[in-house]
């Protein structure tokens, strides 16, 4: 027997309805955020692209530069010049009379004393022009004994009545006319003498011979210089300087001289004398320096230097190769740590130096300058540095 497979229509209800669960609703909103997901996630990668993008724009457009701290030091101004210690009271010895050297006792350096006798002219003339002088002053002295002798006896003879007073006024005149020729003929013998001492040049006070000009044999003419002689005493450090460095208006705060072969040997000094009369060749005025309480190494003829302070303050000093120009005037690229970007700023030049460039105003201690890298700088662009530069 066969079985039989019987089927059940179902209504028309039942056929045509869909067939929905309780959580159809739930797996719809599922469905929609899983549609949404992808989108969401490109627009996260667009952002962060391009927050990159921006953030590589900003590092390619940062340059990287030097930078240094502008700081306050103690600005010295200074000046220095070379001279030599000179004695303060020299005397150039010459002869009175004109001849021949021969002889000459004292050279440079020596050190003579007062009346020592140095050089000696030939006397052949002199001699003979005493010689003839004393034979002169002789032949006065016999006319005048002479004179004398008839003088008194006409006197004699006029007071007897013997003779007449016109005879004894002769007498009388040629009395006085011989005792004037004596009284030249004496001055002619002075004269002679004083020519003979001065063919020997004597010193006329004791000191060291700095300079001479004679040789033995050498024609010499009267007053020409033959020594030049450093009196002994008081020294002065003499110095030839450029009139220029002279026109301060303000007193050095300290000046000192030192030996140029051992500066350890210092002094202290004070100006003494500035010499009013300009060396047109050389454009120098000659200045002399008192020098307090010397050291027995500072001798006479020494080399020294002077060093002199002239101003003391403080001020910035910035290198060389920071420096540029902003509308015709100086500035320098000046970079704010907080945005790191740079700026130019105008400053005020006080001078020049040879490693640095001193200013009177325009940057404050502390202040970050550009030192390396500013050529390719402009106005407000950001910059890179290491940190280690500003400490």
């Amino acid at each position: 027997m066969m079985n039989k497979i019987s089927f059940t229509p179902k209504s028309s209800r039942e056929t045509d309805m869909p067939q929905t669960s309780p959580k159809a609703p739930e797996r719809a909103r599922w469905h929609r955020r899983f549609a949404a997901a992808p989108i969401l996630a490109a627009l996260s990668v667009l952002a962060l692209t391009a927050c990159d993008a921006k953030d590589k724009q900003t590092a390619t457009n940062a340059s990287h530069v030097r930078v240094e701290a502008a700081a306050m030091t103690s600005d010295v101004v200074r000046a220095s010049a070379t001279g030599e210690i000179k004695a303060r009271v020299e005397s150039d010895l010459s002869f009175k009379i004109s001849g021949r050297v021969i002889s000459r006792t004292a050279g440079v350096g020596d050190h003579v004393r007062a009346g020592q006798v140095l050089a000696t002219l030939d006397p052949t003339e002199q001699k003979a022009d005493l010689e003839s002088a004393q034979a002169a002053v002789a032949s006065q002295e016999a006319t005048l004994r002479m004179t004398s002798s008839v003088l008194a006896r006409r006197k004699a003879l006029t007071r007897t009545g013997a003779m007449s007073q016109q005879n004894l006024d002769s007498a009388l005149q040629e009395y006085q006319s011989a005792e004037k020729d004596l009284v030249a003929a004496r001055a002619e013998l002075e004269t002679a003498m004083e020519a003979l001492q001065q063919t020997e040049l004597r010193a006329d006070a004791d000191g060291t011979i700095t300079a001479r000009d004679v040789e033995v044999g050498q024609v010499v003419q009267a007053s020409t210089t033959v020594f030049t002689l450093a009196h002994d005493g008081e020294y002065d450090a003499v110095f030839n300087v450029q009139e220029t460095a002279l026109s301060g208006k303000t007193a050095p705060l300290s000046l000192e001289v030192a030996l140029v072969s051992n500066p350890t040997v210092r002094a202290l000094a004070r100006p003494r004398e500035v010499s009013p009369a300009l060396d047109t060749s050389l454009g120098t005025v000659r200045v002399k320096l008192s020098i307090i309480d010397p050291p027995p190494e500072m001798t006479l003829g020494s080399a020294i230097i002077a060093d002199v302070v002239l101003d003391r303050r403080e001020r910035v000093s910035i290198p060389w190769q920071s420096m540029f120009s902003k509308a015709g005037r100086p500035a320098v690229w000046v970079v704010d740590p907080e945005t790191k970007t740079a700026r130019m700023k105008p400053v005020v030049i006080e001078r020049y130096d040879a490693s640095k460039v001193v200013l009177a105003d325009g940057l404050q201690d502390g202040e970050l300058i550009v030192v390396d890298g500013g050529q390719f700088l402009r106005e407000n662009q950001p910059v890179s540095y290491s940190e280690d530069q500003t400490r």
